[in-house]
């Protein structure tokens, strides 16, 4: 596999030039990108502009970007203009840019936070990718059917998966060195109520150590529960909707979360804590909890954890919960689909700029440890994430994971449970009001229940009124409404 080097990408700069006005040269180190059709060469070569998240802005972003043109411009005639957002500022930065109807190319999208997906396509931003996905056969091999498949909405696939593990599970990390030092057998540890002894065991013996942090998410959609992410019972035959707020399990849940909190379990400042990787980065952190572990995801904690080793303790069996979760759309209003599309094929299907785009330049923001395995530079001056940027399956592993760990992965997609209506899409258009009321009043209210850092008694029938002044009964009708259709045209009711 190619590296990138300083002084390849000199080289690859220089042979870019003189092909332009001459001929094509040899890349140092390896074959030269395969050259532009004559075709292309008569064309006027194109931008394509990409609008993608990130978590820490990168400094040294042109460097990488001239080495992705570098490699791509021979291949396609097209070079790109890199465009992060901070994550947090993602989703009110599109919808901007789409409702001015600004001509980009490339956008990153997904179910959740900014991406929206089920509701810019809905709205026409845009583009149905069937006809052009003929043209990139590569790319749609590339994935497996079920991939697409999860993409579709009314029929028509809308962005490309930027695959990567599609299998949930759930469960605790723990610090190794204090299983290690007191004996703690993992095996016995079945249910979220299994971890407490652990907790009594830290908060008793270590000083200074949090047992637990992070640990507002641990009901979520309420899945270990035997909910379903739609809010429906996975045993229900007519597939009830219900607020789950509202259900016993819920109650159960922060009722436990209480007394953890009143026994000194759980971080003091759970219910606020918006720096959590800068809290476990500390190594103070114990026990965390984790909803997506995956192959080879015990090493990438070990940087997360203050440079130690971690042990995953799975307590649901995996689901597959599919690739809506970060996937790239062209943009109705590109000028340049097929090219758009073309770039997604290679970042898709060639490791070498799959992984120039993930972990930018050997030498300069990562270094080799061995054939595929690299280990990157601290405040190198690029940070991008691999799932943002394309097919995860084929980029470097990172320091410690197992060579197969990508087989592992696919091999866990592929054998993970169904969840119950697969395929089914919420479009939340006719109650985006609600929707936005009853985001305020999770903010306020879940965060401080789920953190133990208030009463349920007093504060639970307080979450409930408050979720009722905000819609959540139509929400739910609306919910109930749309699975119900679907359900209908699934033959399942």
């Amino acid at each position: 596999m190619k590296k990138w080097s300083f002084s390849m990408i000199r080289t690859i700069m220089l042979c870019l030039a003189v092909m332009l006005t001459a001929s094509a040269c040899t890349r140092e180190g390896g074959n030269s990108p395969s050259p532009a059709s004559s075709s292309q060469a008569e064309e006027k070569p194109v931008e394509l502009t990409w609008y993608y998240i990130v978590y820490e802005m990168p400094t040294d972003l042109p460097a990488v970007q001239n080495a992705v043109n570098a490699y791509i411009q021979p291949k396609i005639n097209a070079t790109v203009k890199l465009m992060p957002i901070i994550e947090s500022a993602y989703g009110q930065k599109m919808n901007t840019m789409l409702a001015a109807g600004e001509n980009f190319d490339l956008a990153w999208t997904a179910r959740w936070g900014g991406g929206d997906y089920t509701n810019r396509v809905l709205k026409g931003a845009y583009l149905d990718l069937d006809a052009l996905l003929e043209k990139t056969p590569k790319l749609k091999a590339a994935m497996p059917e079920l991939a697409w498949t999860d993409t579709m909405i009314a029929g028509k696939v809308w962005a490309v998966p930027n695959y990567q593990v599609a299998a949930k599970a759930e469960g605790f990390i723990i610090q190794k060195r204090f299983i290690d030092k007191y004996n703690i057998d993992v095996s016995k540890i079945k249910t979220q109520d299994d971890i407490e002894p652990v907790l009594q065991v830290i908060k008793d013996n270590e000083p200074g150590i949090i047992p637990i942090a992070g640990s507002t998410n641990m009901f979520d959609y309420g899945k270990l529960w035997g909910f379903a992410r739609e809010g429906f019972r996975v045993n229900d035959p007519n597939y009830k909707i219900v607020n789950t707020v509202e259900t016993p399990e819920y109650k159960s849940f922060i009722e436990r979360q209480r007394r953890w909190y009143e026994k000194g379990y759980i971080y003091t400042d759970d219910a606020t804590l918006t720096t959590l990787p800068d809290l476990r980065k500390t190594g103070k952190v114990a026990v965390g909890w984790d909803t997506v572990m995956k192959p080879g995801g015990e090493v990438e904690e070990f940087a997360k954890f203050g440079n130690n080793e971690v042990v995953y303790v799975r307590i649901s069996e995996p689901e597959f919960t599919g690739v809506l979760d970060t996937m790239t759309a062209i943009n109705r209003k590109s000028k340049h689909p097929e090219k758009a599309l073309q770039l997604l094929e290679l970042i898709n299907t060639e490791p070498d700029l799959m992984n120039l785009l993930s972990y930018g330049i050997e030498g300069k923001h990562y270094q080799v440890v061995s054939k595929n395995t690299i280990k990157k530079i601290e405040k190198s001056g690029y940070s991008a994430e691999a799932w943002v940027m394309g097919n995860s399956l084929i980029s470097f592993l990172k320091e410690g994971q197992a060579p197969d760990t990508w087989t592992k992965t696919q091999e866990l997609n592929m054998s993970a449970k169904r969840p119950p209506v697969f395929g089914y899409k919420f479009n939340n258009e006719p109650v985006k009001t609600e929707m936005a009321n009853l985001t305020a009043v999770t903010q306020e209210f879940a965060k401080a229940l789920q953190s133990g850092s208030v009463d349920p008694n007093v504060y639970l029938p307080k979450y409930i009124e408050a979720q009722k002044n905000a819609g959540i009964d139509k929400f739910i009708a609306e919910q109930q409404k749309q699975l119900d259709a679907w359900l209908k045209t699934q033959n399942l009711k």
